[in-house]
């Protein structure tokens, strides 16, 4: 399918084919440390992958990347780059508000960063209230049931995953080149039994940055993991465009 780029179009031209298709895809990331083999940048470029090709194949219309988002665990590792939930949160209320006068009326939010995921609730339910666009927040769904056929990690409790066999993976698929292969090392984190229910920097229970082993993941895992992550979101997407008729 044709991927339109919303910063490649003019200024009719967006319009046009946003009131045609009513769907505005936005990928948002976070700069943040991924121990010494993958780039601060990696959940950029998972978001920006994911979107890609859930645009391509629903007809939405692909947002530039939001690039930075709301790093508190990391804050102290070094290249980790925060801004706040409230930023965040506003951030997405506007760009909602906006897209909507040039017709979109679904918003789906494509999120590398389970950090950003407490703004971008808000910021969904601040749209609902404003009868703004209805905003989907997708954050690698399925990926928890795709790893457990896939690889031989699992999401830490909570669903995190980070620098690991998983996020790995996925990278090694996305953007081999960016994977520092002779870096990899493996750290398990001995969590805290308190970890889900108090505020815990990743400085208690990292030293690296890595949640887990990099070093299984291949390529293949990758693809298999972020069609998994792809297809969920197609099917959400296509039943929401179905019941706006």
């Amino acid at each position: 399918m044709n991927l339109q780029r919303y910063e490649h179009l003019s200024g009719e031209e967006a319009r046009r084919i946003l009131e045609a298709r009513r769907l505005a895809i936005l990928p948002i990331g976070a700069i943040e440390a991924h121990g010494p083999h993958l780039p601060v940048g990696t959940d950029n470029l998972l978001a920006q992958a994911i979107a890609e090709r859930v645009a391509e194949q629903v007809e939405g219309v692909l947002l530039p990347l939001i690039p930075y988002g709301q790093v508190w665990s990391l804050q102290d590792f070094p290249g980790s780059l925060s801004i706040s939930s409230e930023t965040l949160t506003h951030l997405l209320v506007e760009l909602g508000l906006s897209l909507q006068r040039q017709g979109a009326a679904l918003l789906a939010v494509i999120n590398g960063h389970i950090g950003n995921g407490a703004a971008l609730q808000a910021a969904a339910r601040r749209l609902h209230q404003l009868k703004g666009p209805v905003m989907y927040v997708f954050t690698y769904p399925g990926i928890g049931e795709a790893a457990l056929r896939i690889c031989s990690s699992r999401p830490l409790p909570g669903g995190y995953f980070h620098a690991d066999e998983i996020e790995t993976s996925l990278v090694l698929h996305i953007a081999p080149e960016q994977v520092r292969r002779d870096r990899m090392i493996r750290e398990e984190p001995q969590l805290p039994p308190d970890f889900l229910y108090r505020p815990v920097p990743w400085t208690e229970i990292t030293r690296t940055g890595i949640l887990g082993d990099p070093t299984p993941a291949t390529a293949e895992k990758g693809k298999a993991l972020l069609e998994a992550i792809v297809r969920q979101i197609v099917s959400v997407l296509r039943f929401a465009l179905q019941r706006l008729g």
